[in-house]
């Protein structure tokens, strides 16, 4: 895949990096009034970050401000660089090795504040939690796509990446055919050697596993087990491991829900058309 061009221009303290073709002007004014809070819809809010859904003449765009890193993640940041730099090299990264994620049309980093803005167009699917709803009496169907989301996550750990966040929230599947699934949210994706281990790779079926979903049966998360480990040629004491690992996250998810006084945000599906 040829590399996108790249154009960087400072505007109104944002220092903005342009991937792809036009049209920059009319992107980058629409950013700005977005970071600025006078333009778009929040679809998504967290501790650390905002998404905003906007339309950009007949293309609907997402916005993603992440608020100034302070404590470790500054100095992480200064070692690594900023998260949006990161997002649009994995992205571009994992687009190579035929992974689908969205790639950043915009990234911008603003010099005296330390925020950052990432700016994607939106992705044609559905995310997968909306999918389960709507596939509930529809079983072969599910069972399918649960099979091919299980080959396709060994396919993501095989070439070398651990998904920083993968809930079933940042796994979108294709409306058409034939069926792909597209990764989200990758500030914290890595290609890593670590990805060759069994607990880095455990973690991620860990963020997959955490939620309960209506329609998602435990019968249904082996078979995604199942298919992955076909691929992968995993152990029955892997399994045993991920299923302790996911009480041990589910209890202390519970506990922090307990002890914690400000109410649970639920997860907007930002991903979907």
């Amino acid at each position: 895949m040829p590399r996108q061009p790249v154009q960087k221009i400072d505007r109104d303290g944002w220092r903005l990096t342009f991937r792809g073709h036009g049209p920059h002007e009319p992107l980058g004014d629409l950013a700005l009034e977005i970071a600025a809070g006078r333009a778009g819809t929040c679809v998504r809010r967290s501790m650390h970050a905002e998404t905003w859904l906007a339309k950009l003449g007949d293309t609907d765009i997402f916005v993603k401000i992440l608020g100034p890193a302070g404590g470790w993640s500054r100095i992480k940041r200064l070692v690594r660089g900023g998260p949006s730099d990161h997002v649009a090299e994995i992205a571009a990264q994992l687009r190579r090795d035929g992974i689908d994620a969205p790639l950043p049309l915009l990234i911008g980093v603003h010099a005296s504040t330390g925020r950052e803005l990432i700016v994607t167009e939106r992705v044609r699917g559905t995310v997968m939690p909306r999918f389960l709803r709507e596939q509930r009496h529809d079983i072969l169907r599910k069972r399918a796509v649960l099979r091919a989301l299980g080959a396709e996550i060994a396919h993501l750990h095989g070439r070398g990446y651990i998904h920083g966040d993968l809930t079933p929230f940042n796994i979108l599947l294709s409306k058409d055919e034939p069926l792909r699934f597209a990764f989200l949210d990758h500030e914290r994706t890595r290609r890593t050697w670590l990805a060759r281990l069994a607990r880095p790779r455990l973690r991620n079926f860990v963020q997959l596993g955490r939620f309960a979903l209506p329609g998602l049966t435990l019968t249904d998360r082996m078979r995604v087990w199942c298919s992955y480990a076909a691929e992968r040629r995993s152990s029955r004491p892997e399994l045993r491991r991920a299923v302790g690992m996911i009480r041990d996250r589910i209890a202390r998810d519970s506990r922090k829900a307990r002890e914690s006084p400000k109410p649970v945000v639920a997860r907007g599906e930002v991903g979907e058309t």
